[in-house]
């Protein structure tokens, strides 16, 4: 045959190619990889023809001396020659080989680059190969260079004594930089092949390969799979209409990451992070006193065989579908990612129980000491407390509890509504009742969880004034304003004001419940209040009675029957002067009732009913400093059973009022106490 030209500049080509240094074993993949398609293609002839490779790894040094030392593997391999049985280099092997991306290489399946690859590490590629033509046995050589056309001392139609097929290619001298990142280790670069091309060990379809030394000292690649690989290998296989998908899990020292590989003429096309899928395959799995290593999982079949792309870049299939237009009978990765996430599952199931019980190990005692309300949660999601991340700070692990609550609730609700739609046209009653009842249990259980962090919130709203009244480093106290809005919000009203915006259960459990509120606010300026006065509460509550008369709200009935005012005074305040309105807090409450009683004060354009006999009860929220300790005695103020604070109820022939001093401790004190046993339950005391 005459001399094959290369279709483009073959220097320009391998100048523009990319290849790290650390693919320096790539090349060597290349040759294989070409040395595996010619016994394939020898195979279509003779069915039961058995394949074989041999590589021989050539160092630096004298030949025979290397053949005789026993630490050859200290030295640096320069080259390597490999010999297989294939078809040989036939006229329509060459002419493949000397075209770029040929029409050959696409059918099957490969890119036509890889002699560029060799010859961006390699000084050259010595050739020899015997070919049959016709009933004959000819031989052909030539080298491969980095020139325009590449081909160099080219030789064909010698004549050969041999009768068998077969090419020999020696990638000569790796070019500057390349050879460092070549192992020494013969089991090392045998373990990179294998790894490599481990979808044809793993499917049994691999030529025998042998690698060996210049001492002769040789491993059987084929034998070391056997015996390092394969009882790693996990493998499993699923149907997607009637289409038959096999997976295969190795573990890989090498890779970075663990990844999911689709693939077609056992080659990967597409990958994937696992990660994404299963988010405890994130980390490299350590392994005691051993490297560790990622999981590679693959995944084959026919119909990927038959809908790979030209290029193997992709398929041509649908790759992600809308799942509300989903068509049932219709392949689409997304089906077959998810089969394979369910093969992994049931495959890894051991280890992966593992990681899950040692992260939950980790989470459970912080869900039980920080977040104990969501118990219910970890009882009916488990499975999804068990996805979580690991090495969640607590506010992530916290903020992803509360998704999955969220979530939880929404479908609960739905349940509900289900239930209610599946009443109307019940046909097992027994049925039924078993399905309400869970739905009954887990919508109780989501209101316990409500009350737990409603429990948590109280305990953390107390901790929080026990350390405001502190002292700060400046011998300061707190801003007013701090602690009063921990309360109640400064400058708000009843209607922008809800429970939870509140803690006026410091005080009394009562003050809860109100029709009208108005914070740190001018009585004239309270739009529930008709007052022209100038004066000014802290907070003013006209409260219901609804545990005594349990009453309703209703727009048109106002059944006030009293009123409760509170005061809030700066922690450790001592400078209170007796019967001055500015200084003097008993003074000022009983201005303010004044103020309720003879004003003309409306709600909602409706008279408000109040009167000399009106209860009223003020609560003055103020330390007792020596000179608010005078006011009180000279008020006649009865000291509280435990001697923190001081009481005084006021009947005169203008107004009836209890008046009650709460030093801050007391209040944090009496607020521990009748919570208490809410805090036991939940550990928090």
């Amino acid at each position: 045959m005459t001399l094959p030209h290369n279709s483009t500049n073959l220097r320009n080509r391998v100048k523009k190619l990319y290849l790290p240094k650390t693919k320096a074993l790539y090349p060597l993949f290349e040759v294989i990889s070409n040395s595996i398609h010619a016994i394939q293609e020898h195979q279509i002839l003779q069915p039961d023809f058995k394949g074989e490779i041999k590589i021989i790894a050539i160092r630096n040094g004298n030949v025979e001396t290397l053949r005789k030392i026993s630490n050859i593997e200290e030295y640096p391999i320069n080259s390597f020659e490999i010999i297989d049985n294939g078809i040989g280099l036939n006229e329509e092997n060459i002419k493949s080989f000397s075209e770029f991306d040929s029409e050959k290489k696409s059918e099957i399946r490969g890119k036509g680059v890889g002699r560029l690859i060799c010859l961006k590490a390699f000084k050259k590629l010595s050739v020899e190969s015997i070919y049959q033509s016709g009933f004959t046995y000819k031989m052909l050589r030539f080298d491969y260079k980095k020139s325009k056309e590449g081909f160099d001392n080219f030789e064909d139609n010698l004549t050969t004594p041999k009768t068998k097929t077969g090419t020999k290619v020696i990638l000569e001298n790796y070019e500057d930089n390349y050879d460092k990142y070549v192992p020494k280790s013969l089991k090392e670069i045998a373990r990179q092949i294998i790894t490599h091309f481990q979808l044809y060990f793993i499917q049994k379809i691999e030529p025998e390969i042998i690698i060996t030394n210049q001492d002769d000292v040789e491993i059987n690649l084929n034998n070391l799979f056997l015996k390092d690989f394969e009882k790693e290998i996990q493998e499993d296989s699923f149907e997607i209409s009637n289409q038959v998908f096999k997976i295969f899990i190795s573990k890989s020292h090498k890779v970075k990451s663990h990844k999911l590989h689709y693939c077609a003429h056992e080659r990967t096309v597409k990958d994937e992070g696992l990660s994404k899928y299963l988010i405890d395959l994130n980390n490299k799995i350590s392994v005691e006193n051993q490297d560790g290593y990622f999981f590679q999982v693959f995944v084959i079949g026919d119909f990927l065989n038959k809908n790979v792309n030209e290029s193997r870049t992709s398929f041509n299939f649908t790759l992600e579908e809308d799942e509300e237009e989903i068509d049932l009978k219709e392949i689409t990765l997304s089906k077959i990612r998810k089969q394979t996430i369910l093969s992994i599952e049931k495959l890894l199931n051991d280890f992966l129980k593992k990681v899950r019980e040692e992260k939950l190990e980790v989470y459970f005692p912080i869900i039980e000491e920080e977040y104990p309300n969501y118990h219910s949660v970890i009882h009916y999601n488990r499975d999804k407390i068990e996805k979580l991340p690991a090495d969640l700070s607590k506010q992530e692990l916290d903020l992803k509890l509360y998704e999955i609550e969220s979530d939880w609730r929404i479908e609960v609700k739905t349940k509900g509504i289900e239930l209610i739609d599946k009443k109307k046209d019940i046909t097992n009653l027994e049925e039924y009742k078993n399905l309400y009842s869970d739905f009954l249990t887990q919508f109780n259980e989501i209101g316990q969880s409500d009350l737990t962090r409603y429990v948590i919130h109280r305990r953390a709203v107390i901790d929080l004034l026990d350390k405001l009244i502190e002292l700060n480093e400046l011998e300061k106290f707190a801003n007013e304003d701090i602690v009063h809005s921990l309360f109640y919000p400064i400058k708000e009203t009843g209607k922008t004001v809800t429970t939870e915006k509140q803690n006026l259960w410091l005080l009394d459990e009562r003050l809860t419940y109100n029709s009208l509120l108005a914070s740190d606010k001018l009585f004239q300026h309270i739009e529930e209040i008709d007052s022209n006065s100038p004066k000014r509460s802290d907070i003013i509550i006209k409260k219901e009675e609804v545990f005594e008369n349990a009453t309703l709200f209703s727009e048109d009935n106002y059944p006030f029957e009293s009123f409760t005012i509170v005061e809030f005074k700066k922690p450790e305040r001592d400078n209170y002067k007796h019967g001055t309105y500015k200084d003097d807090p008993i003074k000022q409450v009983r201005t303010y009732i004044e103020e309720i009683i003879e004003g003309n004060q409306k709600v909602k354009g409706k008279r408000i009913e109040a009167n000399k006999l009106t209860p009223f009860y003020c609560y003055i929220v103020a330390d007792k400093t020596p000179s608010l300790e005078k006011i009180l005695k000279y008020e006649g103020f009865d000291p509280t059973p435990d001697g923190l604070g001081s009481f005084k109820f006021y009947n005169t022939e203008t107004s009836r009022a209890y008046i009650e001093v709460l030093p801050f401790k007391k209040i944090i004190k009496d607020s521990k106490q009748r919570n208490k046993i809410l805090f036991d339950k939940l550990k928090m005391s």
